[in-house]
């Protein structure tokens, strides 16, 4: 592990630790949740960067242009583009989600709420380390014919992908992770057209990423825009 900044920062550093384990990331939420204000969680981050445990990853929404003299809408007014924290190494995410919010039960030889926690969160834990590999995998996929110049999460005022990537000629590929005990369905694919509709995005590709296999149907489309892949797929990293 990691040392943490000096004690000063040390409740600081643990609030906001924990509180990139369990959110979206989005600056504003990790820093609701952790209690900071701007300044303190400025400063909290840039100490955990140095640190090696914090990275961020930079929105690449695009801005809505306004022409000289016009307001956004009222709606929109609250809205700021804002950056994720990310960790920079997973094995953080799992300790402070579940290891160190149990840390002085676990010391005494107390487990149960540790594997309570365990139970009820390891799937969402997974699921982010599910996203990192498909993108991974993306990259390993086009890399031959057409290399990945961009990949990563993307999110923006309406939707969020767990997966954006461009090659070198401009194609785009968004992505969908599915980390559940059940088939992927054709629906699937439906949902994404339509986030991405809402996005303003025009993706060349949909890639579907999934731990429990596809349906039928959606296996035996001819779609040549919908790419399925399941565990199996993944076995192409360690090759």
């Amino acid at each position: 592990m990691k040392v943490l900044p000096p004690l000063s920062r040390e409740s600081e550093s643990r609030r906001m630790l924990r509180a990139v384990a369990v959110s979206d990331g989005k600056t504003i939420n990790v820093l609701r949740r952790a209690s900071l204000s701007r300044t303190q969680g400025h400063g909290t981050y840039h100490a955990l960067r140095q640190a090696g445990m914090l990275h961020k990853e930079r929105s690449r929404e695009t801005p809505i242009p306004l022409k000289p003299g016009m307001k956004r809408k009222k709606e929109e007014r609250g809205y700021t583009i804002q950056s994720k924290i990310k960790f920079t190494h997973p094995f953080y995410r799992f300790w402070y989600t579940f290891v160190e919010p149990r840390a002085k039960e676990i010391e005494a030889g107390e487990f149960d709420g540790f594997f309570k926690d365990l139970e009820e969160s390891f799937d969402r834990y997974v699921s982010f380390t599910f996203e990192d590999l498909s993108n991974a995998l993306i990259k390993h996929t086009f890399d031959r014919k057409d290399p990945v110049s961009e990949k990563g999460t993307y999110w923006d005022r309406h939707n969020e992908f767990d997966l954006l990537a461009k090659t070198e000629n401009n194609r785009m590929i968004i992505g969908e992770c599915k980390w559940k005990g059940h088939k992927v369905c054709k629906s699937l694919v439906s949902k994404l057209k339509s986030k991405c509709e809402r996005s303003g995005l025009k993706p060349d590709y949909y890639a579907l990423f999934s731990r429990s296999g596809f349906s039928n149907e959606l296996k035996s489309s001819n779609d040549p825009t919908i790419l399925c892949f399941d565990l199996d797929d993944f076995e192409k990293l360690i090759s």
